[in-house]
């Protein structure tokens, strides 16, 4: 939350105060600008506008309980028997869990019920009007004794915040109760640099076909480990060097993929990887060892990602994920100055903010890419 004063333009003797909060279930940023009244100097324009930003807070939140009882005398108010009785537990097992919850990805299901399981226990038996900015505050006190980082609180409240917004939009509750995220400072995601990936492209030759082409699916397409286990031939159009991303692999499960559904470009480098492989069924890619019995089977998460432990341990590289070489093409595409839509495009992220957090450009960088602009466009000085 911020307020910003200035001289309102259309009379000089007055303030306009600019308001910014963040909607406290969706976190998209909100603004709002009023004129303070006449007379008011600049610090009693100050506490009128503290106090217009705490009426404005309010509107997204639940009734206090003395409103609630003078809505309670009002029969023309009164809510329906469901929505006073109904408690958390009851709504998710009954109506959430049923009827949202099960139309999600499989990984969206599994983290649902994870926070339902371990973190919401305190909540479950209180009715749904009563979950309000004490009680969460109270969750969130509860929750940093049991040692979740910032991170994994937030994760708690964002899902605890669709729960009411998705009860809200079912008129079972009157409002939604402010929930405040935790602010965490944005962490750089690892990448590759310039010459480890040079490393890695150069060990590429010692490698089989499939390897090769896991390698380039994650870095020069970005794609996901689940996306890659679950790729089929009929999702891919060499003629028209494109691939279709519509699917994913979760614990042995496939589903639809995680951001947008769309299209990466084949490179000439992965065009020419795959003309190399064997089609030996359905699916791109398929695994063979002593856990297969030695036969071609459906790739898992894990057998994709030892894909890429055989590369890192040809260079001596740390074992890590395959999502290293999704953030190390993100951020290549980002250094050769790629505008950040073209990003998106590239990671399918359904938001926009979501690339920008993507983004490892230095201030060093921006710093001198900036000072080359003013050097590729000097004004003549006079005399020249």
């Amino acid at each position: 939350m911020s307020i910003t004063l200035r001289p309102y333009i259309k009379d000089k003797t007055r303030y306009h105060v600019d308001m910014q909060i963040e909607h406290p279930t969706t976190q998209l940023p909100l603004r709002k600008r009023i004129a303070a009244p006449a007379g008011l100097d600049e610090r009693q324009a100050q506490r009128w506008g503290e106090k217009e930003l705490e009426k404005w807070v309010k509107t997204f939140a639940l009734p206090n309980p003395r409103e609630e009882d003078n809505a309670a005398r009002t029969p023309a108010s009164a809510a329906p028997r469901e929505r006073c009785e109904l408690t958390l537990e009851a709504f998710y097992r009954g109506r959430f869990e049923p009827s949202y919850v099960r139309q999600q990805r499989t990984a969206t299901q599994i983290g649902y019920e994870g926070v339902w399981r371990n973190h919401l226990s305190s909540l479950r038996p209180l009715p749904l009007p009563a979950i309000d900015v004490h009680r969460i505050d109270k969750l969130k006190a509860e929750l940093t004794d049991k040692g979740l980082q910032a991170t994994s609180i937030n994760q708690v409240l964002k899902k605890l915040a669709k729960m009411l917004r998705w009860a809200l939009h079912r008129q079972l509750i009157a409002g939604l109760p402010l929930i405040e995220l935790i602010k965490v400072t944005p962490r750089e995601r690892a990448h590759y640099s310039g010459e480890q990936l040079e490393e890695l492209r150069a060990a590429l030759a010692q490698l089989t076909p499939e390897d090769v082409v896991v390698f380039v699916l994650a870095f020069e397409c970005g794609l996901r480990t689940g996306e890659i286990a679950a790729l089929r031939w009929c999702d891919v159009k060499m003629n028209k060097r494109l691939i279709t991303i519509s699917r994913t692999m979760f614990r042995g499960k496939e589903g639809p993929c995680k951001g947008t559904v769309g299209d990466v470009g084949i490179t000439d480098a992965l065009h020419e990887a795959l003309t190399r492989l064997e089609r030996r069924g359905p699916r791109v890619l398929y695994r063979c060892s002593q856990h297969t019995s030695w036969e071609h089977a459906d790739h898992s998460e894990h057998s994709v990602k030892e894909a890429l432990h055989r590369l890192q341990r040809l260079v001596k590289f740390d074992l890590t994920g395959l999502h290293i070489l999704r953030h190390s093409g993100i951020t290549y595409l980002a250094d050769q100055g790629e505008d950040v839509y073209t990003v998106q495009a590239f990671a399918r992220h359904a938001r926009l903010q979501t690339t920008q957090g993507y983004i490892h450009q230095s201030k060093q960088k921006l710093a001198g890419k900036a000072a080359r602009t003013f050097d590729g466009n000097r004004l003549a000085t006079p005399g020249n």
